[in-house]
């Protein structure tokens, strides 16, 4: 009796060791940010006994995503990175003569992020130029903003001094005047600014951003308007960089290609269902002119 219990015991656990195995884990973001929610929202869309929804794993960005999906060593197979991010990253391929991004391919196109420069009222910061000589956060080596900050530097030719730090310490770091400024790519609005003015001992502001020296050529206009966040008194003129999915081919195995295939066609017959409930930037998600054999990326 006891043989056949443990063989029962044993043959369970292997079904639910296949089960977790065959499941697809895509890596997100923080989970107070957009990218986490954007897979809750398609999982609880999708997610059925016909179709596997994807193990939603936070971390800390798109760049510590970029370097899991790239590592053959990692056993992460499909992320959600900043389009600037995969776009920089292939060009280091093309500088240096390396092949990180040869078998990436993006899967599904999400929302757009916006750039956002956070500082203190009424300290003579409003544009760009203004950061010139200031000490500016500008995220972790694993975040987007990491990337889009330092590419903004050099594309712009506004020299601050960068110091790195997470978003959970920048804002006090702002508090405490030891930052004039700190940048932070996501959906507004962001929780952790989302502050009760009443509660703000020194009050927050968005810098306006504009295409000084040509830096956002590459990136779409977009607008936070007021009332966003609390605080925010005006509507501020922004930029914003595409979210998208992206799979390392070279990671998946033929099962892994049916379930991804099988989720991605969800997705596309269930676009109108997540702008109608998810995170509202899905409304900004355009399928029309999206064909994933066109991308520029791996094309």
């Amino acid at each position: 009796m006891k043989t056949k219990i443990s063989i029962l015991i044993i043959l369970f656990s292997l079904s639910v060791s296949y089960s977790t195995f065959a499941q697809l884990t895509v890596l997100s973001g923080p989970d107070q940010l957009s990218y986490y929610r954007f897979v809750e929202d398609m999982n609880d869309v999708l997610g059925n006994d016909t179709l596997k929804p994807l193990i939603n794993k936070s971390t800390n960005g798109a760049g510590y995503n970029f370097d899991q999906l790239v590592d053959p060593k990692s056993p992460y197979k499909l992320a959600l990175i900043q389009e600037d991010v995969l776009y920089y990253m292939s060009a280091l391929d093309h500088r240096d003569n390396t092949k990180k991004t040869k078998d990436l391919k993006v899967v599904f196109p999400l929302a757009s992020e916006q750039i956002q420069v956070v500082t203190r009222k009424n300290t003579g910061i409003n544009k760009l130029q203004d950061l010139k000589e200031k000490m500016v956060a500008i995220g972790t080596t694993d975040q987007g903003t990491y990337m889009t900050a330092n590419y903004i530097k050099i594309r712009s030719k506004v020299y601050w001094r960068s110091r790195n730090i997470h978003i959970d310490d920048a804002l006090n770091e702002l508090y405490m005047d030891r930052i004039d400024a700190f940048f932070i790519v996501g959906t507004a609005p962001i929780s952790i600014l989302n502050i009760d003015p009443r509660a703000m001992v020194k009050g927050l502001d968005l810098m306006e951003l504009d295409n000084f020296n040509g830096w956002a050529d590459y990136y779409e206009n977009d607008t936070i308007y007021k009332g966003t966040y609390k605080w925010l008194e005006k509507d501020v003129p922004t930029y914003s960089v595409q979210t998208v999915m992206v799979v390392n081919t070279s990671k998946l195995t033929d099962e892994d290609k049916t379930e991804l295939n099988a989720f991605m066609s969800g997705l596309r017959a269930n676009i109108d269902k997540l702008k109608e409930t998810g995170h509202p930037k899905w409304k900004d998600v355009d399928l029309n002119n999206w064909n994933p054999d066109d991308w520029p990326l791996y094309k």
